[in-house]
């Protein structure tokens, strides 16, 4: 087992900030994304060798830790390693720090996959896989996932039967060419964007009165979240996010996402996590009252593989 490999950095800007003044969730795997690109050429597999080999790499899912708020002036830094390397993927980890405390603010397990012109699985090069194997690192404890991904593969539901599931819809777009990767795939960063932007819209229909809260200066936040890419989007798709709960504690909702091309109706990616009620004069978690936790228990969803 080797060191972390410093593969990107930074600063946060306060246009990447959100109400509740900190660095939105939807930056995370932006800088992993980064991080990600700057480890395969450090492993062999820089743009100009991928390009010669006619291969691309393609991101499957991130699941992301959130720890420490940044804020905006914070500088930021990654911190890289593969952790496991099979014929066709690659586990690897990105931790996310604060530059200026040294803090792990995020924790990234990312898997991506190699494939051909066409989008079809390829294997790695035999050097990258070797180099690969005699650079891995142990996945930390506080990035090992926790609720997020713990039920399992979430169904692959077509559109037209979300409503009929119990999910309601939070954000409808359009794929902008200036959200896609090189290639022309929608990047990882605007999955959790869009997401994100439906989350007043999905704590409204969950029962909590956005405009009150904001009174309160409460606000909420993600603690994890795991994303799974299942068909890449294009520039020029519909796209709709339909969401639910999965499950409520005395403090945490554990929600799922579904974002659907709206035009095909299938399902482009699938994510769940845990979020939480936030209170912005403190800085801490707030916890549900005696009433959501009735209200919200009768709002579970009931998914069928």
């Amino acid at each position: 087992m080797t060191d972390l490999i410093p593969t990107a950095r930074g600063c946060v800007n306060t246009w990447q900030c959100d109400e509740n003044e900190h660095l939105n969730v939807q930056y995370f795997p932006a800088f992993a994304w980064d991080g990600a690109r700057h480890l395969e050429a450090v492993l062999g597999l820089g743009p100009r060798a991928l390009a010669a080999a006619g291969l691309k790499v393609r991101t499957v899912e991130d699941h992301i830790r959130y720890h420490r708020e940044m804020f905006a002036a914070d500088a930021w830094e990654v911190a890289s390693g593969p952790v496991e390397i099979g014929e066709s993927t690659l586990v690897a980890y990105h931790e996310i720090r604060n530059a200026l405390s040294g803090e792990v603010a995020g924790t990234v397990r990312q898997v991506t996959r190699c494939v051909d012109g066409g989008g079809k699985a390829a294997a790695w090069p035999p050097a990258f896989r070797t180099h690969a194997k005699a650079t891995r690192v142990t996945l930390p404890a506080n990035a090992q996932p926790r609720t997020a991904g713990s039920l399992g593969s979430l169904p692959d539901l077509t559109l037209d039967r979300a409503a009929a599931a119990g999910l309601v819809t939070i954000v409808q777009g359009v794929v902008q060419p200036e959200e896609c990767d090189a290639d022309g795939a929608l990047l990882p960063r605007f999955h959790f964007g869009r997401y994100s932007d439906g989350a007043p819209g999905f704590w409204q229909a969950m029962g909590f009165d956005r405009l009150s809260m904001r009174d309160r200066q409460q606000g909420t936040v993600v603690l994890e979240l795991r994303n799974e890419i299942r068909r890449p989007l294009r520039a020029g798709a519909l796209t709709v996010v339909m969401s639910g709960m999965l499950a409520a504690s005395d403090k945490t909702m554990h929600l799922a996402h579904f974002l659907f091309d709206a035009d095909s109706g299938e399902l482009a990616a699938v994510a769940d996590g845990v979020g939480v009620l936030f209170d912005q004069r403190i800085r801490k978690i707030a916890p549900f009252t005696a009433e959501d936790r009735e209200r919200l228990a009768a709002r579970i969803l009931r998914l069928a593989a």
